[in-house]
């Protein structure tokens, strides 16, 4: 065999090594990333289902409102399992038999801590979504809770 030829069968052996630990490398990657990603999603799940547990209500109470100035009421009931820390969320109000909502974005934070099995509540008011500047008063409602994010103590 002439020289040449071996040096070509050298760099070809060579270049076959690179390019498997090229390969078992990216799928060392790709096995780390997609466990990765199966770890999150459980710890996402996870996260849903305690914050499943913990039941928010907003409402306009028909007998007596808290006050003029804070005519809706709100309620936090913890039944995770876990102390709540910090409890953000966001509520769309709307008229009964209506599917607009009449508030402006109305986002509440609530730093209580609420221990297991325990609740807490409080009276809130909202901007009225055409009147800049006026606080909404109606009565007659429905209040949803949007969005909720809650912090538990670890």
């Amino acid at each position: 065999m002439s020289e040449a030829k071996v040096i070509a069968e050298a760099i070809l052996i060579v270049i076959k090594k690179i390019i498997k630990w090229i390969a078992v490398s990216l799928a060392c990657i790709g096995i780390f990333i997609f466990i990765f990603y199966l770890h999150k999603e459980y710890e996402h799940k996870q996260r849903k289902k305690l914050e499943d547990k913990v039941i928010i209500k907003a409402f306009h109470p028909k007998d007596q409102p808290c006050s003029k100035d804070y005519p809706y009421t709100y309620t936090i009931l913890n039944q995770s399992g876990k102390t709540i820390e910090k409890v953000n969320f966001t509520v769309s109000i709307k008229r009964l038999g209506f599917s607009s909502s009449i508030n402006r974005y109305t986002s509440i934070e609530e730093d209580k801590i609420i221990t297991n099995n325990d609740g807490y509540g409080r009276c809130f008011r909202a901007e009225d979504a055409n009147k800049y500047g006026k606080d909404l008063t109606e009565k007659d409602v429905e209040i949803e809770v949007t969005f909720k994010n809650i912090t538990f103590k670890e």
